[in-house]
């Protein structure tokens, strides 16, 4: 079934599924789109992530062999369950919830269908690990629209959901079955940044890019060029400190969750590419729907 036109595709989707591609579209939407509705992808494609690493290391299953593989982005890292099917559907269908219009829940169901038959075609994952990813996913999105009704939890202080990411984080990294990634104590750092930050923003600001079309294009333009030279000021900061791995990585996820909830819409709001919510109200320019 192989053919370069069909590879060609089979790489497009599984991009979408990929870290680079995830720190930028969730940040992203969070500036020019909605911020609500972002914040919580947010969330839950951190939680799906480190939860995927701990299964693949507590299953160990090996992926396909390398001699039909075609993508070579994987390293040694485990097969089951699928990271690509998990994120995929946490994010593209968890999006779809989220909005609710048919056009794009059928748009992003064929963008998860996509990444997750990608990863089948370039031989990255068997079947049942995609499908396993799939499940996973899926059951997050279950319990999380069940939790998302109990509003006593939103609305209790950060310092509870900090020392809630903390505990279940400190827990997991000292009972890892063998190393833990370095990608998941970035997770554990970027949930507790994106916390704090959300909070601390809702209360000083609370921006909103409105309902014009220039300002959700120029915030999403910006925020992307500010996420580039954060990752690049972040590798000068980490040569000059010179922390052990996994204390660099816990600030690093800080730094950036920071960055994308609190800073960098702060800096918007300054630039007046954003706005806060008193300040567009008077002059009729409607919040978005969020």
């Amino acid at each position: 079934m192989r053919s370069p036109e069909l590879t060609q595709l089979a790489n497009a989707f599984t991009w979408l599924g990929y870290g680079t591609f995830l720190l930028f579209a969730i940040p992203i939407g969070y500036w020019g789109w909605n911020k609500h509705s972002f914040f919580r992808l947010l969330l839950l494609i951190g939680i799906s992530a480190w939860l995927n690493a701990l299964f693949k290391d507590i299953f160990q299953d090996p992926r396909p062999p390398l001699a039909l593989r075609l993508d070579d982005r994987v390293g040694a890292s485990y097969g089951l369950p699928s990271g690509h099917a998990q994120l995929a559907v946490v994010l593209w269908l968890g999006l779809a919830y989220e909005v609710r219009r048919l056009w794009l829940t059928l748009l992003c169901t064929l963008i998860c269908l996509g990444v997750c038959l990608s990863r089948l075609y370039l031989a990255a994952h068997d079947v049942e690990d995609v499908l396993v990813g799939a499940l996973l996913g899926g059951a997050t999105l279950l319990i999380f629209a069940r939790l998302r009704g109990l509003a006593w939890w939103p609305e209790a202080h950060v310092g509870w959901h900090v020392l809630s990411i903390v505990l279940v984080g400190a827990a997991s990294l000292a009972l890892w079955p063998g190393e833990a990634p370095d990608y998941v104590p970035l997770f554990v750092g970027l949930l507790v940044g994106a916390v704090v930050g959300w909070r601390v923003e809702k209360r000083l600001l609370d921006f909103s890019a409105g309902v014009v079309l220039w300002r959700r294009v120029l915030a999403a333009v910006l925020g992307a060029l500010g996420f580039i030279l954060l990752q690049k000021l972040l590798k000068v900061l980490e040569l000059q400190l010179g922390l052990q791995p996994m204390a660099w990585q816990v600030l690093r996820g800080v730094l950036m969750g920071l960055f994308v909830t609190l800073a960098m819409p702060w800096l918007l709001v300054r630039m007046r590419v954003l706005v806060t919510r008193t300040a567009c109200a008077p002059r009729g320019e409607a919040v978005a729907a969020e």
